[in-house]
């Protein structure tokens, strides 16, 4: 009988550490990913998902107020070839030519979003 529990013990253990590193290691290689092309490498995630059929990463990063970088909590998709896309903080401000060119840039990220996140 303790070989019988042992055995089963055990497959549940390995049962819990492949579910966990079927679920977690994918999203672990996304904030590596991300991290290593941030200038200092630090940086806060949240709501991190992983689509494997794209090959896309993409959640929320917070890098701080560091120069050149989007400030606060902001989206990011990492794509498959490693390029890293940040949401785009262009406001809709100036003449009707600056708008335009704004929302542009938003539409073309939301279409990027819906193309590689859903």
């Amino acid at each position: 009988m303790r070989v019988l529990v042992s055995a089963l013990v055990g497959i549940a253990l390995f049962a819990g550490c492949l579910g966990v590193w079927w679920f977690y290691f994918p999203v672990w290689k996304v904030e590596t990913s991300v991290r290593k092309q941030l200038p200092d490498g630090f940086a806060t995630f949240s709501g991190v998902k992983y689509n494997r059929s794209t090959g896309a990463g993409c959640g929320y990063v917070n890098v701080g107020s560091r120069p050149g970088l989007p400030r606060g909590t902001t989206h990011f998709v990492l794509l498959a070839d490693g390029s890293l896309k940040f949401d785009p903080d262009d406001r809709m401000t100036g003449t009707t030519l600056q708008q335009l060119e704004a929302l542009r840039k938003h539409t073309d990220y939301l279409a990027l979003v819906y193309a590689r996140c859903a």
